[in-house]
């Protein structure tokens, strides 16, 4: 969900997510659309080769216009922990679907309904569920037959991951495990001396949110049009009310929405629901290039989070 150095945070691209040019602020009100990346791909011998526009021929693609450019790409996290206070589902879209600024209106007139709630939180990994469902304290009550496009997740605004990315070059290469950044402007980065990956907070309740420098940015839009769960995936910041924070100031809480191109369709003979969270090839932005420190330009470098998406199954 972020991006780092000279990018918007990710959520995605997931950078959650976002991710590619110099970032800018989103004070226009209007859902501004992430640059797409390309998932990661392996045995590669550095990130010194970068995709183009849509062109996914290559394993990267460029995220910045410095003279070797940042590079990046998305890939599986090992570890994707997130905590969800809310679930819900809507007929109608609760977001404006122009303005950003405008709060949620999760209402039955939209109609909207929580499917999952809880008051302290659920702790989960969605790496350590990856293509399975998710145990999730259940709904008092059953939603009401209609046709569902829109899913709602209100969470916590910090996410922890981990993860490692493999390169081949012979004196660079090698396995690199994420660990907290100690870099200014970026919450991981990559460390091939470590014989393991360590978590490390993607953090959007700062004063800059979705931004790593620049000013606030308080929303983050990504539309998913590959792969068998296509839409748009949209997040803000909020406060407890669920009042969207368009200063980053604050901010409690993260409000994220998946507008499905396909609708779920809940009848008479739906009896539950199961729910996945999809984060292959994209819960976590590595990247490398740029003017490195460690004399390691093309290798993985920083690390930061990318974005998910939803997946309900009725049953």
């Amino acid at each position: 969900m972020k991006y780092s150095r000279l990018i918007k945070k990710f959520l995605l691209p997931l950078s959650l997510l976002g991710l590619l040019l110099d970032a800018k602020p989103s004070k226009s009100a209007e859902w501004s659309e992430n640059p797409g990346m390309v998932s990661c791909s392996t045995g590669h011998q550095d990130m010194s080769d970068a995709a183009v526009g849509t062109s996914h021929s290559k394993p990267f693609s460029i995220t910045s216009s410095e003279t070797n450019p940042h590079k990046s790409c998305l890939g599986t996290p090992e570890g994707y922990e997130i905590t969800l206070f809310k679930i819900g589902m809507c007929t109608i879209n609760p977001f404006d679907e122009t303005n950003d600024s405008v709060d949620l209106a999760f209402t039955t007139d939209n109609g909207c309904v929580w499917t999952m709630e809880s008051v302290s939180g659920a702790v989960v990994d969605l790496a350590a569920n990856l293509n399975q469902s998710i145990s999730l304290p259940s709904s008092t009550t059953r939603p009401p037959s209609g046709t569902y496009k829109h899913f709602l997740i209100v969470m916590n605004p910090n996410i922890k991951l981990k993860g490692s990315y493999t390169t081949t070059d012979a004196t660079n290469g090698g396995t690199f495990y994420t660990k907290p950044g100690a870099t200014v402007d970026t919450d991981g980065e990559f460390d091939k001396s470590l014989s393991s990956a360590q978590f490390f907070t993607s953090e959007f309740d700062s004063s800059l949110g979705f931004n790593t420098r620049g000013s606030c940015s308080y929303s983050y839009q990504r539309t998913v049009s590959s792969g068998s769960n296509q839409g748009v995936v949209r997040a803000v910041l909020t406060n407890d009310l669920l009042n969207t924070q368009t200063s980053c100031s604050g901010v409690t809480k993260l409000v994220g929405a998946f507008k499905a191109t396909t609708p779920l369709n809940i009848d008479n003979d739906t009896n539950g629901l199961e729910i996945q969270f999809s984060i292959s090839g994209a819960g976590l932005m590595i990247e490398g290039g740029g003017n490195s420190t460690r004399g390691l330009t093309n290798q993985p470098y920083f690390g930061n989070s990318g974005d998910f998406v939803p997946v309900f199954t009725k049953f």
